[in-house]
């Protein structure tokens, strides 16, 4: 079952859905740069654009520059922490954690 995830913005905890193939599609070179991005601002401008993609069905304000302009300092941290979780959800990287019924990884 796909799960919203929640990220703070500007104060505020926002539902991040997974990703539909528009989305997907709209985000894809940020996905493909995520890889390459070493500090957390770098890391963090790659996960805004993922997360605007993600909520412009819901969201249309919360666009790239909205977000950058809401998104406080100390919220960078658990926006970066939430994108894998994110692209799990979205069907892009196994998922951390098994979902009930599941065998973990490696069992």
């Amino acid at each position: 079952m796909d799960q919203t995830v929640t990220v703070t913005i500007g104060g505020e905890a926002i539902p991040v859905p997974p990703m539909c193939f528009a989305a997907l599609k709209r985000a894809w070179p940020a996905i493909q740069a995520m890889p390459g991005q070493t500090n957390l601002v770098d890391q963090a401008a790659v996960s805004i654009e993922i997360v605007a993609a993600a909520l412009a069905p819901s969201r249309p304000d919360l666009t790239v520059a909205a977000i950058e302009a809401r998104l406080k300092g100390r919220e960078l941290i658990g926006l970066v922490t939430q994108l894998p979780l994110l692209l799990a959800e979205s069907g892009l990287m196994p998922a951390e954690k098994p979902q009930p019924g599941e065998l973990p990884a490696g069992s």
